[in-house]
């Protein structure tokens, strides 16, 4: 089956922020900017969901934002490194891409110049701006698969997630400066919003996303049969999320379970973790699953 062919079949939605923005630029009588704004969005998100398909990936979700959107792939964490950054720039590089076809091609386009200028400025701004190294956005996911390597997949998901909801407040502050002026800048007050939204959101999601990569895991350690094993020293009485907030991706985990005066009161390995979790919860001291095994 080719790459994309079920991509109809997904779950499509549009975000209700977006409709809102919709209505806001008809009433101020820039219906058709939105509709680019709205084409440019689209084709962003289709190449993240193409690339990732390709890659063998399933896309169980899409979602249209308003300065973005959102593909939901299952597994993409705990894929090889290279993988989550060809997803994640995809969007981007697609946004380039039609930007240089449309301005070589401006000339045969039956269009107002006009607009195809806009649909050119259109890609650059959104292509450029997915690249910040913030959450909800592109670079975000770039940043977060470099530090999950280095802090673990919770603290990287945390970084990137504080770093878009300063973002967020600080361009909130210069949209009220604007207003202060005279010069007020909607827009940037519309993406502050969509930004700290999209961080909260993030943050909110990631336990449940970090615990369904590593159910995954299995699947590709059958792809790359050769991990390194990544060791953990854990006091008897810390909640499994604890570990989570630390386990790190393409690595096997083991934990060495130690009482208050550092002495080895047993040893337990991931699997046992993502048991525990389910049977137990995530508040589950470490300790308690050598009582139960």
């Amino acid at each position: 089956m080719s790459p994309g062919s079920n991509l109809w079949r997904r779950r499509i939605t549009i975000n209700p922020g977006f409709f809102v923005l919709v209505l806001v630029y008809v009433a101020i009588g820039r219906g058709m900017t939105m509709a680019i704004a709205f084409i440019v969005v689209t084709c962003h998100e289709l190449a993240h969901v193409i690339v990732a398909e390709a890659y063998g990936l399933t896309v169980s979700r899409m979602e249209i934002w308003p300065f973005g959107g959102m593909a939901e792939i299952p597994g993409l964490n705990s894929q090889e490194p290279y993988v989550e950054t060809m997803v994640s720039v995809a969007g981007p590089l697609q946004n380039l891409l039609l930007a240089v076809v449309a301005w070589w091609a401006a000339r045969w386009i039956p269009l107002d110049p006009k607009w195809v200028h806009e649909f050119i400025e259109a890609n650059l701004f959104i292509g450029g701006l997915n690249l910040l190294p913030v959450a909800p956005l592109d670079g975000g996911h770039l940043a977060k698969a470099y530090w999950a390597q280095k802090l673990g997949y919770r603290l990287a998901e945390e970084r990137v997630v504080a770093w878009g909801m300063w973002l967020a407040l600080g361009l909130l502050a210069l949209t009220v400066g604007s207003f202060l002026i005279g010069h007020p800048a909607v827009n940037m007050g519309l993406f502050a919003g969509f930004l700290y939204w999209g961080a909260w959101k993030s943050e909110h999601q990631s336990p449940y996303l970090i615990i369904r990569d590593l159910t995954l895991r299995p699947q590709y350690f059958a792809k790359r049969p050769v991990w390194l094993i990544e060791d953990f020293a854990v006091r008897f009485d810390a909640p499994i999320a604890d570990v989570l907030k630390i386990m790190r991706p393409l690595k096997y985990h083991r934990l060495l379970v130690l009482d208050a005066d550092l002495k080895r009161m047993g040893t337990l390995y991931e699997e046992q973790l993502l048991e525990a979790i389910e049977a137990l919860g995530p508040t589950t001291p470490v300790g308690d699953l050598l009582l139960t095994r």
